[in-house]
């Protein structure tokens, strides 16, 4: 009997155990799925760029915002500095190690930046990203490239502008000119335009002086102001020289255009309607579309000889700095800004070097009632860049000094580009032999 007692307490006992385990398996709480493991971790860069008014600034920075909903994991820091020794203050901190991740960049700046290792090679992440050159129609490479790399993503382009006043046109019974009109052309109109008792202007250019619009003439004669390798001053050469004299005649021979020297001091004559014919920049139209008379832009003329036009552009760019702990990070804010997303978001800024967004309904939108596709079609064929050169600066000044006197009519045009390419040479025989293409 004990025995048999024993084992019925047992079986008792064992048959509770089984009853309690399975009740606590029944009624224990599901187990929540393995955590995949952390997300990505939180990025900071910073991107410097010199304030260019505070209208400007709130474009970069909803711009921007683009991309930091596109990349939350990438948080964007944006530095506004003074124009003013942007370039000085960059190289310091490049130096310390506290240079920013990404900057606005110059073409005077690219090359002695590449030179020292500032700026990192993007030639390598547009490839891995197969990022497409050709649906640029604005060529990057003659300013931002260097012994095979490309230094800078594209912010924007600007440039050469030929607007006109069409209220002086209706009034001289002028037809708006067309798209293949010449320099024979232009001076035609300017002569009928030009009505000194009233100080009314057929033609007038600012800024004058290479590389600026003077440039274009020198151009279309078939001149150049530097030698194809950028290393020798070609403004002597019988071309450079008649596509000079040919804006001298303008001033002195023909007295359609005012002499620049006698407008020191005073209002852009375009604006105030006394010019008919002006060649500006694109940064202008906002001051045009308010002087309060019809205008609109019209097409670069070729030389009647030659059968060349040409227009004067140039363009700044995104940066990266090779002291950045994030180039990944940096690289896709840089494509960003050089992509859809950017040249959207700054194109009432500048001219977007993407074809599709020039010729974009919106685009288009944002210079109605004018044709801005007249300006883009030039660049897009008759372009031509500032001879961009590590030492711009320094070349642009000599040769401005040196040509100034031609229109103020103190020298003649051979006389000037005589001194002005002695003074391009001196300057050229100073650069160091880093800065070879």
């Amino acid at each position: 009997m004990k025995l048999n007692s024993g084992r019925s307490r047992f079986h008792t006992l064992l048959a509770i155990s089984i009853l309690c385990l399975f009740l606590f398996s029944a009624c224990a709480p599901i187990a929540a799925p393995a955590a995949s493991g952390p997300g990505p971790a939180m990025v900071e860069i910073r991107l410097a760029s010199y304030g260019l008014g505070d209208a400007w600034n709130n474009t970069l920075e909803q711009t921007i915002d683009g991309f930091r909903e596109q990349n939350p994991n990438i948080s964007v820091k944006v530095e506004f500095r003074p124009i003013d020794a942007y370039w000085d203050k960059l190289q310091t901190e490049f130096a310390a190690g506290t240079a920013p991740d990404v900057t606005i960049n110059q073409m005077n700046w690219v090359i002695p930046g590449a030179a020292r290792g500032m700026f990192v090679d993007l030639v390598p992440f547009i490839e891995a990203d197969q990022v497409d050159m050709d649906a640029y129609f604005y060529d990057m490479e003659p300013e931002w490239g260097w012994k095979g790399g490309l230094y800078g993503g594209l912010l924007y382009a600007g440039g050469q502008v030929l607007y006109i006043n069409k209220d002086l046109l209706a009034s001289a019974g002028l037809d708006f000119p067309s798209a293949g009109w010449t320099w024979t052309d232009m001076l035609s109109y300017a002569q009928q335009l030009t009505d000194p008792d009233n100080d009314q202007w057929g033609l007038y250019i600012s800024p004058l002086n290479p590389p600026y619009w003077g440039a274009s003439f020198i151009h279309g004669a078939g001149g150049a102001v530097l030698s194809d390798d950028r290393a020798s001053c070609t403004l002597t050469s019988p071309e450079s020289q008649a596509g000079l004299q040919y804006i001298a005649d303008l001033i002195f021979e023909h007295k359609v255009m005012p002499a620049p020297v006698t407008l020191q001091g005073q209002e852009n004559p375009f604006l105030t309607g006394k010019v008919a014919i002006y060649f500006g920049g694109t940064w202008q139209e906002g001051q045009i579309r308010q002087a309060g008379f019809d205008w609109d832009f019209a097409h670069m003329p070729a030389h009647p000889d030659t059968g060349i036009r040409s227009v004067q552009m140039g363009s700044n760019a995104w940066s990266v700095l090779s002291t950045s702990e994030h180039v990944e990070e940096s690289w896709q804010l840089v494509r960003f800004l050089m992509g859809e997303g950017g040249q959207t978001g700054m194109m009432a800024n500048g001219v977007p070097g993407l074809t599709a967004v020039v010729e974009s309904d919106d685009y288009l939108a944002l210079h109605q009632p004018q044709d801005i596709s007249v300006v883009t079609s030039d660049f897009a064929n008759y372009g031509h860049d500032y001879y961009p050169t590590p030492d711009t600066g320094e070349w642009w000044s000599a040769v401005g000094q040196e040509l100034s006197v031609v229109w103020s009519g103190e020298a003649t045009v051979e006389e000037a580009t005589e001194r002005a390419c002695a003074a391009v040479e001196e300057i050229f025989a100073r650069r160091p032999a880093e800065w070879g293409q």
